[in-house]
């Protein structure tokens, strides 16, 4: 079973994104793309209409990108699904939250991304759970429901909102596979930006959920880096900038992450500009931990 995961895409600075084509020739059996799927352009959006066609002109455009469309249909032809979240640049703007704001704004948002990819999603929600036998795939929605930690920080509740966690809790509970990867959007530690660790209540809720599981893990984007890290507990894998430009570089980045299972343990891959890979790790399951 191998799986791609991949986050912050921007096609106004990176039109011709061949690192697709790169992961097109990894024949993942399945694609997750973990947010900042596009980047609006503006992002103080009070008005749902102008919301909805930036969205839809910028969804658009990504999909015809060729290596793009090509990945996509070859995905499709395999029938290897797609997993979709989004994050703060492609729902209401940079770093907004869909509980600070009107719901047709955030429900706008919502159904531009289900418009866009065929997302498997219990009623109007898009977090989802995939099972693939050796993996259980969680998808969280870590936007709409959320509110700005200075709202929320003391809330156990705070950015999956009740009824989410409560189906997560459900989800965790009935989940067999040997594996279980949560993707969120955010990431779960704290690299100097948006995170978990800003919601104290929740953070410790999904470690009490998390820490001891053997084969748990949470996919994360959003940071514009790869990482990986465990030192609470919980093992966390970033991979963020599959197409876009390094603001001190300079330079293209095309960071995505490559998750190869076998009853027995897992090989991350974690694929940047330069030959080979700075994170290539085998985690086993009779020893978790990096």
């Amino acid at each position: 079973m191998k799986i791609v995961a991949a986050s912050c895409c921007k096609l106004q600075q990176v039109d011709r994104q061949p690192v697709w084509h790169e992961i097109m020739e990894e024949s993942p059996d399945v694609l997750v793309l973990a947010g900042d799927n596009i980047y609006l352009d503006y992002n103080e959006y009070d008005d749902p209409g102008e919301l909805r066609a930036e969205l839809q002109q910028r969804y658009q455009a990504q999909l015809r990108e060729a290596h793009y469309a090509a990945l996509m249909a070859d995905l499709q032809s395999r029938g290897a699904p797609v997993l979709v979240t989004y994050d703060d640049h492609d729902f209401l703007g940079d770093n907004r939250y869909g509980g600070d704001h009107e719901p047709v704004l955030r429900e706008a948002a919502r159904e531009e991304l289900v418009r866009s990819f065929p997302i498997p999603r219990p009623g109007k929600d898009i977090y989802s759970v995939t099972h693939t036998g050796l993996v259980d795939i969680v998808i969280l929605d870590t936007r709409f429901y959320r509110l700005a930690p200075d709202r929320s920080s003391e809330d156990e509740n705070a950015i999956l909102g009740p009824d989410q966690w409560n189906w997560l809790e459900k989800v965790l509970q009935r989940s067999t596979a040997k594996f279980l990867a949560v993707v969120s959007s955010s990431t779960y530690h704290d690299y100097g930006g948006e995170c978990w660790e800003q919601y104290p209540l929740a953070f410790a809720r999904m470690r009490l959920l998390l820490t001891g599981r053997t084969g748990a893990m949470i996919i994360s984007g959003d940071a514009h880096r790869n990482a990986l890290y465990d030192d609470s507990g919980v093992m966390e894998i970033v991979t963020s900038g599959v197409s876009q430009k390094s603001m001190v570089f300079g330079t293209t980045r095309k960071n995505y992450g490559i998750f190869t299972f076998d009853e027995y343990k897992l090989h991350i891959d974690l694929r940047s500009l330069k030959a080979g890979s700075r994170f290539d790790v085998v985690v086993g399951l009779d020893n978790w931990q990096l």
